[in-house]
Parts: structure tokens; C-alpha cells; sequence
């Protein structure tokens, strides 16, 4: 905005804040990051409530089962990967003790 009571040389060597610029470009980056992830949670919230509902319609007994064999599956799963990334470190250790070695 021009400013009346100061001279042409004046309003020429006025800067616009390179701080709060970068500040409200920060602060934007972070609303729609944190506003992507609100979003993205929600979606992820309502395709599991979809792929549940058939679960839920069951009776009690055999909904409990279905749910405690997806928590075995789930440990088994996790238990496999964490075995997994052993094999991959011991690996890596002995790939890198050749590596010093040959040196």
C-alpha cells in the first residue's frame, strides 16, 4: 500500500517482512499437513468400519473368534517381520566385518 506522506525514495526502499512470510508459509504447510492426516485417519477409520461390518452382523461367540484370530494373525505377523530384521542385521554385521577385512 502506498503511503502518502512519504516520498517516492522512501516507499522504494520499504521490504516486505521476508519473516512473517516465511512464518504464515510455515504455519500453512503445517495446518494442511495436520489437516491431511485428520483426513486420511478418517478414511482409513471408515474403510476398516466397512470391511468390519459383515464381523459385526455375526453372533457373539463367533465375532470374538473371528476378532482373536486377527489379533494371532496380527502377533504372527509381527513376530515373522521382527525375526526378519534379525536375519537382515546379522547379515549386514557379517557383510560389513568381511568389508573391514578386505581392506
Amino acid at each position: 500500500m502506498v503511503d502518502p506522506t512519504k516520498n517516492q525514495a522512501e516507499q522504494a526502499t520499504e521490504t516486505p517482512d521476508v519473516e512473517a512470510s516465511a512464518f504464515d508459509e510455515k504455519s500453512n504447510r503445517d495446518e494442511l499437513r495436520e489437516s491431511s492426516q485428520q483426513f486420511f485417519r478418517a478414511l482409513f477409520r471408515t474403510g476398516v468400519h466397512a470391511a468390519m461390518t459383515p464381523v459385526a452382523m455375526l453372533p457373539e461367540e463367533p465375532r470374538q473368534h473371528f476378532l482373536s484370530a486377527g489379533r494371532e494373525f496380527t502377533r504372527g505377523l509381527a513376530a515373522l517381520t521382527h525375526e526378519l530384521s534379525n536375519v537382515f542385521d546379522k547379515m549386514a554385521e557379517e557383510v560389513k566385518g568381511d568389508a573391514e577385512r578386505d581392506r
